[in-house]
């Protein structure tokens, strides 16, 4: 299936100036790798973030930093003890400034490393391809990097907002679909520019090593720029599709969704020949998908979190349901733009299980075009924060 020159231009594209101070871009890779010793399957992610990456663009600035805000006069007035000292702050909230490259594992025992980076110190500056950025480099068909966090330096700096470990990988990627934007505004994107794609090469994680193989590798890519990050976020997509009427794996499928773009997610789906696109977008003929996310009673494997995606057009109805073990996602905390110790509390998994149907209206009754088991499935949900104070 033969990717459009247009949408391949997406992973080239250069994110609005004013993003540069007051917004995040943000381009991940996940993919599936093989145990060199057992064989065992581990979903894997590998992500590049800027955010407001020209605030400070000679040095990281970290939101969950702790900053003094306390003067040497404060200090005066604390050791007097005058009322004053009573209205002290004794931490000051600052807005993020940094580029974060982030890696790691879905699945039981996940975690995620990251190192930070200011855009003055990585070559390629504001873009999306070509960049090297520590140990790091992202280019259009490679990527390569090494991150490393001691359990020292996670007491130490909690800020990091990671894990201990060590994980080092050389990827090349070939990307096989693509899908056009499915959110676009002038200084907001969302697309997922490798809905379908084959990652090659070999991984290690905390001393294990992994292959990674095309054709079982169940590669992503998608790429996101806004001023803040939609919330709440919802996220689901997967191209390890096997028909339940042929009983044949789909090698030309796969689908994506995300959300919510104003209280509206964006469905990207394709089964063999047939398409189904939805655009997150307001407009006197928007079609809205229905979504849920809840938590399901427990089983003798445990609890599950349930994915259901619905939409209905002239032409095609579209259900999607994928479930995960809870004890098979971890909860990330992504920092906002915005600052202020915001984050989104984001609950993340690779290993999503579930089907896929697709029917088309034949006068007022519905035909089954297509009913697909889905495995491998990237599902995520995550909700605002507050800060503490």
């Amino acid at each position: 299936m033969a990717t459009s020159k247009k949408i391949d231009n997406c992973g080239k594209f250069r994110p609005n100036n004013a993003l540069k101070r007051n917004g995040a871009v943000w381009r991940r890779f996940i993919f599936k790798g093989l145990e060199a010793d057992s064989g065992a399957e581990r979903m894997f992610f590998v992500e590049l973030e800027m955010v407001n990456p020209y605030l400070s663009p000679d040095e990281v600035v970290l939101g969950f930093k702790s900053r003094s805000k306390v003067s040497e006069d404060d200090l005066q007035y604390a050791l007097a003890g005058t009322k004053a000292a009573h209205d002290l702050r004794c931490e000051s909230l600052v807005t993020p400034s940094y580029v974060a490259v982030r890696a790691g594992s879905f699945g039981l025992h996940a975690k995620q490393l990251c190192s930070y980076h200011a855009v003055k110190t990585i070559s390629g500056g504001f873009r999306l391809s070509e960049i090297e950025a520590g140990k790091c480099i992202f280019t259009d068909d490679h990527i390569r990097g090494e991150i490393s966090r001691t359990s020292l330096e996670i007491r130490e700096h909690p800020e990091y907002l990671c894990d201990s470990g060590c994980i080092s990988w050389d990827i090349r990627y070939e990307i096989k679909y693509s899908f056009p934007p499915g959110y676009e505004k002038k200084t907001d994107l969302w697309v997922s520019n490798g809905a379908r794609t084959d990652f090659s090469g070999s991984l290690t994680f905390d001393g294990r090593e992994y292959h990674i193989i095309p054709k079982t590798s169940c590669g992503y890519i998608d790429f996101h720029a806004g001023h803040s990050l939609p919330l709440p976020w919802i996220h689901l997509s997967s191209s390890a599709l096997t028909s339940l009427i042929s009983g044949k794996m789909l090698f030309n499928s796969c689908f994506s969704v995300q959300g919510l773009y104003e209280d509206r997610l964006a469905l990207s789906v394709v089964l063999e020949d047939n398409s189904v696109l939805i655009k997150a977008k307001n407009g006197r003929h928007t079609i809205t998908p229905v979504w849920e996310c809840t938590r399901m009673p427990m089983d003798e494997e445990g609890e599950r979190l349930h994915w259901s995606v619905s939409v209905d057009t002239k032409k095609w109805v579209v259900d999607i349901d994928i479930m995960c073990l809870v004890k098979e996602l971890f909860v990330r905390n992504i920092e906002l733009p915005e600052g202020r110790r915001k984050v989104m509390k984001q609950l993340a998994g690779g290993t999503g299980t579930g089907e896929i149907r697709l029917y088309r209206h034949v006068g007022k009754n519905l035909e089954l075009i297509e009913d697909a088991h889905v495995a491998n499935a990237l599902c995520e949900y995550g909700q605002f924060e507050l800060p503490e104070e």
